[in-house]
């Protein structure tokens, strides 16, 4: 796509009938939020079209905003409205085959998402997310309430991400019931947002973004790897500012997730209640450290925080921490604390610097307000406008509304968001592509994957999510008509950790790939169906990538039944070991299926293979191989069966035995292979000396 500002044009090729541009309706745009509006025109003529745009209250707007043109022709505007631009403006969209224009007017009214009196404001769910335990309630079930000032009348929506078997019932103006059920497949992943938006018709939509944890679900016994460790001392606050509770995580392989919090202004009791109706369920952040020893921190709202000085309150909470050692299955490890308790005594005031998160007007200095910025419910600190504003602020045009329903003009963030990274991110050409429902959108213009390598870029989320992936997602489409193997190499350029996942049309995962690098490798037989392939970072930092994606006519396992430890077909997807000795039974080889298994290894160090299984004819035939990065150092294949050797667990019987000493300190694959499409059940032991 080609942008350009104020201008977006393609070649006219002639006179005749004027085009038209449809579909142009009256806007509500958030300052800090970018407003895209398609520009759909069409040519009696078949001429090509250019497109401009022009708000004559709005001067210097054409340095902000651009049109883009897509391979169709059709236009897409943009713009982010600053804290300035708040008020109602008309803007004129033409349309032009060169000799002839179409001028469309529409009014954009520019609000602003901080500190509005009669913006919709969520009640429940409370706290960022709840925890549900599927051994004992298989459905997860939300009560929904919004309050709103002015308005009885609130749409409720489920917004993408969301899947098929997600239903959001609004049951009046205000509330609404949500359920979900997750299937035996999307158990596979332990952590699922759900974004719900409440829309007045009159303000900029409300959003909570919450967080559901899986638990007890269809997991096995025998993982690798070791559970995480947290250390924690807790300790009494005197104070009215938020509070800052910190725990040091270790864990052998490190932590995907940052850890969840838990409290509580009741005692919980021996067993605490995580689940909906108990305890609050808050996101951590880390703070310091690595994923293998970091301190992580939650955020959590002082209960004293608008009481009088000495006013006393007990505080009861938990840590959990979940590694994820089996990557692409839930053979993995939680650990949960003990309950911990604190008091807080209220001190009386604070004097919070602006844009701090709070969550009552006390805690900010004396005149200044503490306001809803931005559309995910979050409070920070403003500034009064009396000694003027920072530089990056803009005194507010109307008073602000304070969570203490106090009222004042404010100095306000001028990009409308107290954490929008201040550096802009080059994102790549193929936006948008953040969801299932833009990859479908954009696969009608440019077609569905095929074979070959994509270029992308990973850029930050505008505003920061508290947990999860930091940067936005790029989805494609993938179809596939005939069985088919798919090699997919993702290659990122370090800045990020970045993850690679293939899903069913539906929602459901089919395979990922999500180490703590910037490299990750799926290799899968996928039957005929529509899916769709996301590539995410983890991390806030933008980074580029290359998605190299191999298609091979395979025909698909539909009798072998794998064990519960798949995937593990991929170095990137490798099982955890343990040393000095590792042992695993009730695995099993698919046709055309390896299993990997990972081992670090220092020069000199010994590591001997053993496999378990019964042979009584050539399909039951399993081979070792060892792989130091890609290369196999030990290949055997049955179009080349005089590289096969008996003495590199490669032989043609019952069990197979294997000896190699490292020369050179390295990661290395071991790795189960069937012969010539052989399948089996197996078991491996591995041992360094």
């Amino acid at each position: 796509m080609t942008t350009l500002s104020c201008l977006a044009t393609t070649v006219a090729c002639g006179s005749g009938a004027a085009p038209e541009l449809s579909g142009l309706t009256d806007q509500v745009a958030q300052v800090g939020t970018e407003l895209k509006i398609d520009l759909l025109g069409t040519d009696p003529d078949g001429d090509q079209l250019q497109y401009s745009f022009r708000a004559p209250a709005l001067a210097e707007v054409a340095g902000r905003a651009a049109i883009t043109v897509s391979p169709s022709g059709s236009g897409v505007f943009r713009w982010t409205p600053l804290a300035s631009d708040v008020g109602e403006h008309a803007f004129d969209f033409v349309v032009s085959d060169g000799d002839n224009d179409t001028t469309v007017t529409i009014n954009i009214d520019v609000k602003s998402a901080i500190g509005s009196a009669t913006a919709p404001i969520f009640r429940q769910p409370l706290g960022t997310g709840t925890t549900i335990n599927l051994t004992t309630k298989k459905c997860v079930d939300l009560n929904v309430v919004i309050e709103d000032q002015d308005s009885a009348e609130v749409t409720l929506a489920l917004e993408e991400p969301k899947l098929d078997n997600m239903r959001l019932t609004q049951e009046d103006g205000l509330t609404a019931k949500f359920n979900w059920c997750p299937t035996k497949e999307q158990e596979a992943e332990n952590r699922y947002t759900v974004s719900i938006s409440a829309d007045d018709g009159s303000n900029p939509k409300t959003i909570k973004n919450y967080l559901i944890v899986l638990r007890g679900g269809t997991g096995t016994t025998n993982c690798p790897g070791t559970a995480p460790v947290i250390v924690h001392t807790a300790s009494n606050e005197s104070t009215i500012v938020d509070l800052t509770i910190d725990a040091q995580v270790t864990d052998d392989q490190g932590l995907k997730e940052a850890p969840l919090f838990y409290y509580s202004l009741t005692n919980p009791g021996a067993v605490p209640n995580l689940g909906p109706g108990g305890m609050t369920q808050l996101s951590t952040l880390k703070i310091s450290g690595t994923t293998t020893n970091g301190t992580y921190a939650a955020d959590v709202p002082n209960p004293v925080a608008s009481m009088p000085a000495g006013t006393v309150k007990t505080l009861w909470y938990v840590f959990v921490a979940d590694d994820d050692d089996d990557e692409t299955g839930n053979c993995d490890h939680s650990t949960q604390s003990q309950v911990y308790t604190m008091t807080v005594t209220s001190t009386g005031s604070a004097n919070l610097g602006i844009c701090a998160a709070c969550t009552s007007d006390s805690q900010c200095g004396t005149g200044d307000l503490c306001a809803y910025v931005g559309s995910l419910g979050a409070s920070y600190c403003l500034q009064a406008c009396g000694s003027g504003c920072p530089t990056g602020y803009t005194c507010s045009a109307e008073n602000i509304w304070s969570v203490s329903n106090a009222q004042a003009k404010q100095c306000v963030p001028t990009n409308g968001s107290c954490t929008m990274p201040t550096a802009m991110c080059a994102d790549d050409m193929n936006e948008d592509d953040d969801n299932q429902t833009m990859a479908a959108a954009n696969a009608v213009v440019d077609g569905p994957m095929v074979a070959g390598t994509y270029d992308g870029v990973s850029c930050p989320k505008p505003v920061q999510p508290s947990y999860g992936s930091k940067a936005d997602d790029d989805w494609r489409k993938l179809v596939i008509t005939a069985d088919t193997r798919v090699d997919m190499w993702l290659y990122g350029n370090g800045e990020s950790d970045l993850d690679l996942q293939i899903y069913s049309s539906n929602g459901t995962l089919v395979s990922k790939s999500t180490t703590l690098t910037a490299d990750e490798n799926i290799v899968k037989c996928l039957r005929p169906a529509t899916y769709y392939v996301k590539v995410n970072g983890f991390t806030n930092a933008r980074s580029e990538y290359l998605l190299d994606y191999i298609a091979t006519p395979e025909t698909c396992n539909t009798t072998c039944t794998d064990d519960s430890r798949e995937d593990d077909n991929t170095y990137s997807q490798a099982r955890i070991t343990t040393v000095p000795t590792f042992t695993s039974t009730g695995n099993v080889i698919c046709p055309n299926n390896d299993d990997y298994y990972k081992v670090e290894l220092t020069a000199g160090k010994v590591l001997t293979m053993d496999l378990t299984f019964a042979q009584s004819n050539s399909t039951q035939d399993l081979d070792i191989h060892l792989y130091q990065g890609f290369t196999d150092l030990w290949p055997c294949s049955y179009d080349d069966p005089s590289m096969c050797s008996a003495a590199r667990g490669q032989g043609a019987v019952s069990n197979e035995h294997a000896v190699f000493t490292a020369t050179t300190a390295g990661t290395y694959y071991v790795v189960v292979r069937g012969y010539n499409g052989s399948t089996n059940s197996y078991g491996i032991s591995l041992r360094v000396q």
